[in-house]
């Protein structure tokens, strides 16, 4: 058990990662210092946020608060192990926690996706305090109109007791009933007058309304104010309060109400909303409250009494609201839209920067640029060196309806120096390396400038006219000026670093190049329990050569030599010039036996090689070489390099133009 334990923590067929760094102390204590404190930041974190639940107990959406939580304790832990790896090469136990993170994280997304909508739709403090405005407005009318009914319901009944009254004394006391009637008629007189001071004094419109007969009884003077009508357009002669003037939408609404009505039981009372057409056709929304007046001999509502708020100006901002609502989740579904391009762009940027050379940069491109335009067919054409041909070295989508390969002047953006559409309505614009068919889409021609030159073009194909938007547009002219620095950028990179790293006679990789080379490949071969193999020579009498011929034929020579060693040499080895007339080769995974037998081929091939300046034909080159390999002769590049000298230095004692293999 303790042998598995220290197997998983501390196996020894690994190398710590501290070799990686030298083991030179700042750095890797730098590192040290560096990853305990991420991993005590990420430790902190959780425990926050797992405090921070105990404490707010209506918080929503707990479950990925703790998700979280688990998340930021596995990259902690990471971060612990990334320390530990530094002496004890626990790598199986690190990669197995990395994978446990990338399983916890990705199940986090796919458990934060759904919850977003729900997030979004949670109202603001600002809604709700508008909302309960709203509300409390609506009660307080409400409560006034309840009031008003139930008064009105209280005098009826009054009346209705005095009435009955007034007939028990009548058939009590006939001997009265002129004094009686009198009476009665000055009572009827001053409740109509209440009655009527009360209707007037309503805010609202006042209607009575008989449910057998579909006709109107009664209304007060708000139906002039609001609608534009006269009272005595609502009298009995004139039929229905409404009629036709009822929007045709909400007919059918009112028709059912009227039939609910006729179950009316006293003290209970029906609300519905409805659009009426004012005098001048313009249309008004009532909120109707209607109650039992009167009912038939067999119990059922014969007439109603309600009370109509105008509230247009209501449902107006209701409909305004909606309205910005709409403009505002379009706008916000727009700047979604906007932020997943930019992060798109931003993704596509940072590959580019990530490169090392213009042609990894120009195979990633297709993969970047599809997801920034989904609904596209396109290609990226690089400018050849030459100015006179432009080649597709990115594509996406089929069928791509242009030309893989055509000149500068076939496209009008390249001719023109701007951006160029080409539309079906004008067949003629189109690009001349565009095919021309039946079905021609909108294409989109932008070229790609960066410091004043010209590197290439970026073409699109659109299925729909109404894709190429302005925002679209934009961010097609964006892309392609991103591409256009990229690539300068790259190019440039690639031309400084073969300045840094080339001999400017030869071509061939120069001093500097080799010292950051040969350590790197003796690590790698070291790991491999692999060979080495090095081939170090040298021009004999080289300095004949300029004396009879001059200098420039000491330069053809080198350059000669140069091209025979990038010609010939595996993709695998680094051919060099070490200094004056002294070349070296470093031949990785190749054991003496093989750096023995290129050495033979090479020195043969020298030999037959044919250089003339000036006319005149140079004698043969003949070389001395000395030979040695890793680790057999060297465990280090400086003792290798050596071995080697001193290999070469004995091959020119011996007479030159000889081989000698280092002992």
């Amino acid at each position: 058990m303790w042998q598995l334990i220290t197997n998983l923590l501390a196996p020894s067929h690994y190398i710590p990662h501290g070799h990686c760094y030298l083991w030179q102390t700042p750095l890797v204590w730098l590192h040290v210092v560096s990853d305990t404190f991420i991993a005590l930041a990420y430790y902190s974190i959780p425990l926050t946020l797992i405090y921070f639940i105990q404490k707010r107990k209506d918080v929503p959406f707990k479950g990925v608060f703790v998700l979280f939580s688990a998340f930021i304790l596995s990259c902690g832990t990471t971060h612990i192990l990334e320390v530990w790896t530094l002496w004890y090469p626990a790598y199986w136990l690190s990669g197995t926690i990395k994978a446990c993170t990338a399983l916890i994280s990705i199940f986090t997304a796919i458990e934060l996706y759904p919850l977003i909508p729900k997030a979004i739709a949670l109202p603001s403090p600002r809604e709700l305090e508008a909302l309960n405005q709203e509300l409390e407005r609506q009660n307080q009318e409400r409560q006034t109109a309840e009031q008003t009914v139930r008064f009105l319901n209280a005098e009826l009944e009054k009346r209705v007791e005095q009435r009955t009254a007034d007939l028990m004394n009548i058939n009590e006391k006939l001997q009265q009933e002129i004094l009686e009637r009198q009476q009665v008629e000055i009572a009827l007189r001053e409740n109509k007058q209440f009655t009527e001071q009360i209707a007037l004094l309503l805010p609202n419109i006042l209607y009575i309304y008989d449910l057998v007969e579909k006709r109107n009884i009664y209304c007060n003077r708000l139906i002039r104010e609001t609608l534009g009508y006269t009272q005595e357009e609502f009298q009995p002669e004139n039929n229905d309060l409404l009629g036709d003037h009822i929007h045709p939408e909400d007919k059918k609404a009112v028709e059912q109400h009227l039939k609910r009505c006729l179950s009316l039981k006293p003290g209970n009372f029906l609300e519905i909303e409805y659009r009426v057409r004012d005098i001048k056709g313009k249309w008004y929304w009532l909120q109707c409250r209607d109650t039992l007046f009167e009912t038939q001999a067999n119990g059922k509502a014969k007439q109603i009494i309600g009370i109509a708020s105008n509230i247009t100006e209501r449902k107006e901002a209701e409909k305004k609201l909606q309205q910005i609502n709409a403009q505002f989740a379009q706008r916000v579904k727009d700047l979604e839209g906007r932020t997943q391009e930019m992060i798109r762009l931003g993704e596509m940027t940072d590959f580019l920067q990530a490169c090392l050379t213009v042609k990894e940069a120009e195979k990633t491109l297709a993969d970047l640029l599809k997801p920034l335009f989904p609904d596209s067919i396109g290609a990226v054409f690089r400018l050849k060196e030459s100015h006179n041909i432009l080649e597709a070295v990115a594509t996406w989508g089929t069928p791509l309806n242009s030309q893989l390969m055509f000149s500068p002047n076939e496209c009008w953006a390249l001719r023109r120096g701007s951006v160029h559409v080409g539309e079906k309505h004008s067949p003629s614009l189109y690009c001349p390396h565009v095919h021309l068919d039946k079905e021609q889409n909108t294409t989109l021609c932008l070229p790609m400038m960066a410091q004043g030159e010209t590197l290439g073009l970026l073409y699109l194909n659109f299925q729909n006219p109404e894709d190429i938007n302005p925002s679209r547009r934009k961010l097609a002219e964006t892309v392609s000026k991103q591409i256009a620095i990229s690539l300068a950028n790259l190019k440039l990179r690639e031309t400084l670093q073969n300045q840094s790293f080339r001999d400017v006679l030869t071509g061939l990789y120069n001093r500097r190049y080799l010292e950051a080379s040969i350590v790197r490949e003796l690590h790698r071969v070291s790991r491999s329990n692999s060979t080495l193999g090095v081939i170090l020579f040298d021009i004999d009498h080289f300095k004949r050569f300029n004396d009879t011929w001059g200098h420039d034929a000491g330069d053809a020579v080198l350059k000669a030599v140069g091209n025979l060693l990038q010609e010939s040499t595996r993709e695998s080895d680094i051919a060099c010039r070490y200094g004056g007339e002294e070349f070296l080769i470093i031949m990785p995974d190749a054991s003496l036996e093989d750096t023995q037998r290129r050495a033979h081929q090479l020195q043969i091939e020298i030999k037959h090689l044919q250089v003339s300046t000036r006319s005149q034909q140079l004698e043969s080159i003949t070389v001395s070489m000395g030979v040695a390999s890793f680790p057999e002769h060297g465990l280090n590049y400086e003792l290798l390099l050596r071995t080697a000298d001193e290999a070469l230095y004995r091959a020119k004692q011996q007479g030159r133009d000889r081989i000698v293999c280092a002992v």
